[in-house]
């Protein structure tokens, strides 16, 4: 294996167990010493490859919003609103399954994520794209509220978890529609 090889597979075990410890501890539970302590190296190795425990958590970002990003550029251009809105939704639930039933990428609502203010602008913006493209042009309060829900499916999807996948994703599509009704 290169060096090039070897770096690359470091990186991404710390990434790894970032994305793992921030689930079981949240990102504010986990520090650098953390990170490397589960790994069984210095913490000199995580710092080569991430100088802070926010830039990790940037990079863990990138991977879940820039495949909710792809999400929506595929179904922005949709011309019916409803089969828009029919497919963000399928979409946005099948994402906030699998990464209920793996580890999941980020925790959006974590507070000490959203407190940092890259993640909270890319997040806002991530989730306005995400409003303009299900609600009317001038979405009720009701509707903002219910979008406001949707941000964080973790208590519905803990309250299903014994249900199979694909019923539980019917579920919570039926959820998203009577929230954004």
């Amino acid at each position: 294996m290169t060096r090039a090889e070897q770096a690359k597979r470091t990186k991404q075990a710390v990434l790894n167990t970032a994305r793992q410890l921030f689930a079981d501890r949240g990102f504010a539970g986990t520090s650098l010493q953390d990170i490397a302590d589960a790994m069984g190296v210095q913490k000199a190795n995580v710092y080569y490859y991430f100088k802070t425990k926010a830039a990790i958590l940037h990079a863990l970002l990138d991977e879940r919003v820039s495949a909710l990003e792809a999400l929506l550029e595929s179904f922005e251009s949709e011309a019916s609103s409803e089969v828009r809105r029919e497919r963000m939704i399928a979409a946005y639930v099948d994402n906030a399954v699998t990464a209920y039933r793996t580890v999941a990428p980020v925790d959006f609502a974590d507070p000490a994520v959203r407190a940092q203010p890259e993640v909270k602008e890319r997040v806002d913006a991530l989730m306005g794209r995400f409003a303009a493209a299900v609600l009317d042009r001038q979405p009720t309060v009701d509707q903002l509220a219910g979008l406001a829900f949707l941000q964080d499916l973790k208590p519905a999807l803990r309250a299903l978890d014994a249900l199979p996948d694909d019923e539980l994703r019917a579920a919570l599509a039926r959820l998203c529609h009577r929230l954004l009704a």
